[in-house]
């Protein structure tokens, strides 16, 4: 059973009291969303944000040309949508349940009510969108300045922290990934990441079917990912310790 709880781990509702937990979690409305469901679109207006209690969502722009870039995988525990609010312009982007979803969802009524009773869920929402743009223009430093190769890189080793479940000595990604996916991260054609991810394969650094990538040498992939003067400053991460701290 889906209870208040829920709230106590997302970064929206940090600092605020447990009883006002309960008062936030009945405000909202929990829907099952099934898988390719468009959540949301890119330009219409807001109506809602919601906190994805499990599943995992993409986020994804489209430009005037027709070109798709992958913003964000979203996954437990976050909150998507929530830009929306405070742009007074419609959805930067569309919404996609890349798996089975439970969301809990308040109308943008409701939350801008709510962050008026509570400013501190308006502080940490700034806080939140801050964060991705910094992600953002850290990717777009990667894309103006780094080879492929280590682009990619990058790009796994983010999805290894966000989304990355140990199974032995190996870490696998949770999300249904397709090389398109990977492609839009990283700024590159799926052909230079189907080359890049074989020729990883064939060193024995990662396994990568069509839809599901394992990492099988972690510090292989983040000395790729990362100049040697980067790495003599640096902890290099060992197997052993928990995905979320990988760096």
């Amino acid at each position: 059973m889906v209870d208040s709880s829920v709230l106590k781990g997302a970064d929206l509702f940090r600092g605020i009291d447990p009883t006002a937990l309960d008062a936030i979690f009945q405000a909202g409305q929990i829907r099952r969303v099934p898988k390719r469901t468009r959540i949301f679109s890119q330009g219409a207006p807001s109506k809602a944000c919601h906190l994805l209690i499990a599943g995992r969502t993409k986020i994804v722009q489209t430009g005037p040309d027709g070109e798709q870039v992958l913003i964000h995988f979203v996954g437990p525990g976050e909150m998507y949508g929530i830009a929306a609010l405070f742009l007074g312009a419609g959805h930067p982007a569309d919404a996609f349940a890349i798996t089975e979803c439970m969301d809990l969802r308040w109308s943008a009524e409701t939350m801008t009510g709510l962050m008026m009773r509570y400013p501190c869920i308006a502080l940490n929402a700034i806080n939140i969108i801050a964060n991705r743009y910094h992600e953002a223009q850290h990717r777009l430093r990667e894309m103006a300045h780094q080879p492929v190769e280590r682009r990619i890189a990058h790009a796994v080793l983010r999805l290894v922290r966000n989304a990355g479940r140990r199974v032995g000595h190996h870490v696998e990604i949770e999300i249904p990934l397709l090389r398109q996916d990977v492609a839009e991260l990283t700024g590159t054609s799926m052909f230079t990441v189907s080359r890049v991810l074989k020729d990883w394969e064939a060193r024995g650094i990662v396994d990568a079917s069509r839809r599901r990538i394992v990492v099988r040498q972690l510090q292989a992939l983040t000395a790729i990912a990362e100049k040697a003067s980067d790495l003599k400053s640096r902890p290099r991460p060992r197997i052993d310790e928990p995905v979320g701290r990988l760096q």
